[in-house]
């Protein structure tokens, strides 16, 4: 996720008038949203569009439930932490398991609860942002990533919180949906369905407050949708890394991957990223995933 940082300060910019639109001459799109199950008006649909770059991956060499949500949680209680692979990542903190190219990723789905982030002591490097998301590749092929979810961006200088709305289809896209609502707690339904490599539907539901929005995408960039990813990223804002702030327990419920062939994976024994003295992911029992700030490092 790289976003260019002269965009992130500016304003809405997209006011959606027409339900079709083109990103970049090579990707096109159709948006459609619903709040309490009725529809909203393309007019009051907007996005504001984030000039992008590679989203980087960089390697290098008992944690509580979340609050109860009857609408997004799974009420089979947690019961074991799991002992899976792991890896360091300079901004990757998460949970990616890796699959056949001939049995790839059809459809991917997560839910998650929007965490509460604060500003991280000590850190001088302008913002702070952390992005919860699910997708599909960008980490043994790096060539495309399909993702979409939340995140949370601090002004230093300020303190003030910004929480977002997001999808992008690296190298070609990136967009916040910002007349979609997201506070602190909301638990959020993400579905990533692909068609074929080079199209897919995103289903975006914010579970707290009854908005649901779906991106119809086509010719897009080619995934080999052999990686399946529940993450929360330090991104990148042009070429450098944002300051990472700490944050509540994000956990991934739900966490699974249906295949070409009909079979589901989830997050069992899949690899865990790690960003050393920052964020750390655990997997429980095979459909969740925790990532939980550690440490405390400071950022310069």
């Amino acid at each position: 996720m790289q976003w260019a940082f002269i965009t992130l300060l500016s304003s809405a910019i997209a006011v959606l008038a027409s339900p079709t639109h083109t990103a970049n001459r090579t990707l096109t799109f159709t948006i459609e949203a619903t709040r309490h199950g009725k529809p909203i008006p393309p007019s009051q649909i907007k996005l504001e569009p984030f000039e992008f770059g590679r989203s980087h991956i960089g390697h290098h060499g008992p944690v509580p439930a979340p609050p109860s949500s009857p609408e997004a949680v799974d009420p089979t209680p947690r019961m074991a932490k799991r002992a899976n692979p792991t890896a360091t990542s300079n901004n990757w903190c998460g949970s990616v398991n890796t699959l056949s190219k001939t049995n790839p990723v059809k459809t991917i789905h997560g839910e998650f609860q929007h965490p509460t982030c604060s500003l991280r002591g000590g850190s001088t490097t302008f913002p702070q942002a952390a992005a919860n998301w699910v997708g599909i590749d960008g980490d043994s092929w790096t060539s495309a990533l399909l993702q979409a979810g939340t995140v949370c961006k601090i002004d230093n200088s300020t303190g003030i919180v910004k929480n977002e709305v997001w999808w992008q289809w690296v190298p070609s896209a990136a967009y916040t949906i910002t007349s979609m609502p997201v506070s602190p707690d909301d638990w959020f339904e993400i579905t990533i369905a692909t068609s074929s490599a080079t199209s897919a539907e995103i289903t975006i539901t914010n579970l707290a407050q009854a908005h649901t929005y779906t991106i119809t995408i086509n010719s897009g960039p080619t995934l080999a949708r052999v990686n399946a990813d529940w993450v929360v990223e330090r991104p990148y804002f042009g070429t450098t890394l944002a300051g990472f702030p700490t944050f509540t327990d994000v956990w991934f419920d739900n966490a699974w991957a249906d295949l070409i062939s009909g079979a589901r994976v989830n997050v069992d024994g899949a690899k865990q990223y790690q960003i050393p003295g920052l964020c750390a992911s655990q997997e429980w029992d095979g459909a969740w995933v925790t990532i939980n700030v550690t440490g405390s490092a400071t950022l310069s």
